[in-house]
């Protein structure tokens, strides 16, 4: 729902199945507090967090938002050039950060993911590097510059950083995703420019379950493809999306929008529409920030996990097959 959803960019999991949802659009900027449960109507209060601007508890063109283990939000903002955080219930806490390139200082932060000890690893997108802070804004590294080899970036974008500390950087400039160590050595790449099965055209966002499974927010492709930790292709999603319960709720009790409906196209209503980042959570649901739809696709994946008693062992020699 537009009014919920207004061009959504992010989503973060709170306590008690909360979903902060980032809206972002020219002029515009909050955070919107929403259930995972949904809804069946609109309740008179939607609880909104920070606004547009440049002033305390304010941004003006954020692109991620993560959630802390005590439940504070943290947003980055590629125009203010800095981290705003807030707590549960959206009082403004601190922001920190200061345009620059020297260490320390950011140019555009775009992804940020907390790492296995609490700390912040920030995309710092237009100086091409990774750095990390501590929650409060205290420098302590960082890794990258620009190019195209391994280890290098081309304004990088969205971020994972999994369990084991290894980071999962989306290289915008160079259509694809590499995964690192925790101090930055290159240990996999995964795709280049293209559409085909594999490939990426300017990816956004970038989301590991698990299960170790990869997924990517191929955004230029209107699409979601899925790696697995070898970073082998799976499948790609295009999208599926049915009206919510509140929606169904609006549909029923204004008649233009059944009418507007009835004149579309209904197959393509489901598709994505330049989604700009993915996420999932701990129950393995997919959260895809739809942008251009405003609204938020969520599903749950579907798996039988397996041992090593359910899958034949790795074949000893290469097989030819003739015809």
């Amino acid at each position: 729902m537009r009014r919920i959803t207004n061009f959504p960019v992010d989503v973060a999991f709170g306590k008690d199945d909360t979903v902060y949802i980032l809206l972002r659009t020219e002029g515009a900027a909050q955070i919107r507090v929403w259930s995972i449960d949904d809804a069946e109507q609109f309740s008179g209060d939607l609880v909104q967090i920070g606004g547009y601007g440049d002033g305390d508890g304010q941004f003006q063109w954020p692109v991620q938002l993560v959630c802390s283990e005590d439940g504070d939000l943290f947003v980055s903002d590629e125009a203010t050039h800095r981290i705003t955080r807030f707590k549960p219930d959206g009082e403004f806490v601190g922001k920190w950060g200061a345009e620059g390139t020297g260490p320390g200082e950011l140019k555009g932060p775009a992804g940020i993911a907390f790492d296995p000890d609490g700390n912040l690893v920030v995309v710092d997108s237009q100086n091409h590097r990774i750095q990390r802070f501590t929650a409060g804004g205290e420098y302590l590294g960082g890794f990258g510059s620009y190019g195209s080899e391994p280890g290098q970036f081309d304004l990088p974008m969205g971020i994972h950083v999994d369990e084991l500390g290894d980071i999962y950087v989306v290289d915008w400039g160079n259509n694809r995703v590499q995964k690192l160590s925790a101090a930055g050595e290159p240990i996999m790449t995964i795709g280049q420019a293209g559409s085909e099965d594999g490939e990426f055209n300017r990816p956004m966002g970038v989301a590991v379950d698990g299960h170790g499974d990869i997924y990517v927010c191929d955004w230029g492709n209107n699409r979601i493809q899925l790696f697995n930790q070898e970073g082998h292709y799976i499948w790609k999603f295009r999208g599926d999306a049915s009206l919510s319960r509140v929606s169904r709720t609006y549909m029923m009790t204004n008649a233009m929008p059944n009418r507007l409906r009835e004149m579309g196209k209904l197959e393509e209503e489901k598709y994505l529409r330049r989604p700009r980042s993915v996420r999932v959570d701990k129950e393995f649901r997919l959260f895809i920030p739809d942008y251009e739809s405003y609204r938020v696709q969520i599903y749950m994946k579907d798996f039988i996990p397996l041992d090593e008693d359910t899958m034949a062992a790795p074949p000893r020699n290469v097989t030819l097959s003739t015809t």
